[in-house]
């Protein structure tokens, strides 16, 4: 059951098209939250002039940073990520920090929370990344504060933290849900008690605007669209999808046959949702007409484990577990499948993938169900790289554990 705990801000509704889903923020410009504009991990930008057997991606820069798996967010000639720093072998902290775009030099950093250090041994710092709004930046760290900085310097202004304040409980590997901005409100998965599973902050202060469901954080994060004519917000959370208005108003559930998604849904047509995950089975396809979804096709094609996929032209892309491959999302059959990136992520600009494997390798690839088609590759980064890259004016951004770098395409 919703809980309305102050007047709802009602803002004008700006409408995108029915793909790219409606106003997730007032700063369109720019990769300036998870997955890029859209939250599709698609860039529109053109690379249709480049000859591809003369060209090869060019470094730039490359910088060290703190660990974390923060993806690097883009706007304005400025990169904003979260960083860490050890100050002895058992503690440190985290930050939110903003970097030169043509020089990777760091303009500032701002300490957000106390690192987050992964028993397991995967890696210390931050899963979560930044979103970017027009004066504003919002993180979430690893331990769940939820944090509002000053774009220009850094400064803090507000910060939530959601165990103290709302009883959530730390997921196994931290909290790593990315936020997103819906009509001026910022929407977080928050697995907080008391119906406060889902919430909607009032971006300037940090007041709630909403709050609704029960289910404990995950880390998956949240897809905002237009589905069949409505704007919604899509969260996948435990085995359960939820839809909502961006007042917090419940559209439709769907039980599904999986739960502990990572990847986040993708939004295939203009009524059809792409799910998918390491269990039986490793994907769904879900059909919303007025508020009701239906499974339409399900397989063991395509098992995501961490990384998301790409939707184009009726055929996803991306990892099944630690293999690329293309499925169509009419069949769930098989077009190709590549060996050799591991545990990978992508994005694609245009009518290409950037594939970037595990081990930092980068390579172009034409996106099309007809063959796997490389057109360049080039070692980009060195060691455990699980970060998807980030694109914004012909260049290409690539963040491993502990470094980051860019590559000029054009």
């Amino acid at each position: 059951m919703k809980i309305k705990l102050k007047y709802l801000w009602v803002t004008l509704l700006i409408l995108g098209n029915s793909i790219a889903g409606f106003s997730q923020t007032t700063n369109p410009d720019g990769w300036y939250q998870f997955r890029g504009q859209n939250r599709d991990g698609i860039s529109t930008e053109s690379l249709s002039d480049i000859n591809w057997s003369e060209t090869k991606p060019e470094l730039v820069w490359k910088k060290e940073l703190g660990s974390a798996f923060s993806e690097l967010t883009i706007s304005n000639g400025i990169i904003y990520t979260m960083t860490s720093e050890m100050t002895d072998s058992l503690s440190g902290f985290e930050f939110v920090a903003a970097y030169d775009e043509n020089t990777g030099n760091e303009l500032w950093r701002t300490k957000v929370d106390s690192i987050y250090i992964d028993y397991d041994g995967w890696g210390n710092g931050t899963r979560s990344t930044t979103i970017i709004d027009d004066d504003q930046i919002y993180s979430l760290s690893g331990h769940g504060k939820l944090s509002a900085n000053l774009k220009k310097g850094g400064k803090l202004l507000w910060q939530i933290d959601f165990l103290n304040k709302f009883g959530s409980t730390t997921p196994r590997w931290g909290f790593a849900s990315s936020p997103t901005i819906v009509d001026d409100v910022l929407i977080m998965e928050v697995g907080g008690t008391d119906s406060r599973a889902f919430m909607g902050f009032n971006k300037k202060d940090g007041s709630i605007n909403w709050s609704s469901e029960n289910g404990n954080a995950s880390h998956d994060s949240p897809l905002a669209a237009t589905i069949d004519g409505k704007e919604q917000i899509i969260f996948a959370n435990g085995r359960k999808l939820f839809s909502f208005t961006s007042t917090g108003d419940t559209l439709w559930t769907y039980n599904m046959p999986f739960g502990s998604l990572t990847a986040i849904p993708i939004l295939i047509d203009k009524n059809k949702i792409f799910l998918s995950g390491v269990r039986t089975p490793g994907f769904i396809i879900i059909e919303i007409n007025g508020n009701t979804a239906t499974e339409v096709l399900n397989g063991n094609s395509m098992k995501n484990d961490f990384s998301s996929c790409v939707y184009h032209n009726g055929y996803i892309y991306g990892y099944h577990v630690a293999a690329l491959r293309c499925v169509s999302v009419e069949t769930g059959e098989v077009s190709w499948t590549k060996r050799g990136f591991g545990k990978g992520s992508l994005i694609m600009v245009d009518d290409k993938l950037l594939v970037l494997s595990d081990k930092g390798k980068l390579a172009v690839v034409q996106a099309t169900p007809e063959a796997y088609i490389e057109l360049t590759t080039v070692q980009a980064i060195e060691g455990k790289s699980w970060t998807a890259p980030s694109f914004m004016n012909g260049k290409v951004f690539v963040r491993n554990l502990t470094e980051m770098a860019c590559y000029k395409l054009k």
